[in-house]
């Protein structure tokens, strides 16, 4: 014979609380209990002549705030941060200083918010501002253009390279004859030229000559004076003059036994 055995209906979810559970979850004395309360931010009702406090609209409130912190629980302000940062956050993300974050606020005259007495600005304010410049970058961007760097040359880079002062460098991005062959990126607000488009702009031109770069070689005695300096033209093989007695030239660290090509400024030291 079948034995039916009934099983209940599952517990429905509480929807109330006491004031006092809200207190102890919040971690706040009697006094900071009512008063809290007593501020309308979430429902409450007197049932069976007790003042009851709504889960739901607790919820919803904890999680628009940051202020109040469960004793234990998920942190506050969840949907908070979705919509708005606080300065701090700001800060965190750009890699600035607390000053710079509200320099910004105010010079670009950005959106803000007032929540538990705090500043806060709106996501949105925020992302307006931030994609309508280049000068200040989040993390994530700042690797990004990191690698876009190695890619590029700075004013200058190609200047130097050239062997020309950056006016001329200026000039060359202007002229019709040149300018459509560079590839300009703007990398924090300052312009640089791809490396690739340089390489077509050497490739495509004869009077601005890479090689004819010049490069200052100095040479120091132990003591740090000087000892010969002179100027070598690019790729051009290092000449190394007899060392004082008793010692022997070094370059970055490095004992300078054999001639090297030149391919930037060099400082070499003699070392006993």
């Amino acid at each position: 014979m079948a034995v039916i055995q009934r099983v209940g209906s599952p517990a429905k979810p509480r929807k109330w609380m006491s004031v006092h559970e809200m207190g102890d979850m919040l971690g706040l004395k009697k006094t900071d209990r009512y008063w809290l309360v007593h501020k309308n931010y979430f429902r409450t009702e007197t049932l069976l002549g007790k003042m009851r406090v709504e889960i739901a609209s607790f919820e919803k409130w904890y999680a628009n705030q940051d202020w109040y912190h469960k004793v234990n629980g998920e942190a506050p302000g969840k949907e908070l941060r979705l919509r708005s940062y606080s300065p701090k956050e700001i800060q965190e993300m750009l890699g600035t200083d607390n000053a710079t974050v509200y320099e910004i606020l105010k010079k670009n005259n950005i959106e803000t918010i007032t929540v538990n007495e705090r500043m806060r600005v709106p996501t949105d304010a925020f992302w307006d501002w931030y994609h309508s410049q280049s000068r200040y970058r989040t993390q994530e961007d700042r690797k990004k253009d990191a690698a876009a760097e190695a890619a590029s040359l700075s004013m200058p880079e190609m200047a130097r390279l050239l062997d020309v002062p950056r006016s001329t460098v200026y000039g060359i991005l202007s002229s019709k004859k040149y300018a459509p062959l560079l590839d300009v990126i703007v990398i924090a607000g300052r312009r640089r030229v791809t490396r690739e488009s340089f390489e077509r702009f050497l490739q495509a031109q004869d009077t601005y000559d890479e090689d004819d770069r010049q490069y200052n070689i100095t040479y120091l005695n132990t003591d740090g004076t000087e000892y010969i300096t002179y100027s070598i033209k690019n790729n051009k093989q290092l000449i190394i003059p007899i060392t004082p007695d008793g010692t022997y030239w070094e370059y970055n660290g490095n004992p300078l036994d054999t001639a090297v090509n030149v391919v930037s400024d060099m400082i070499i030291q003699a070392k006993n």
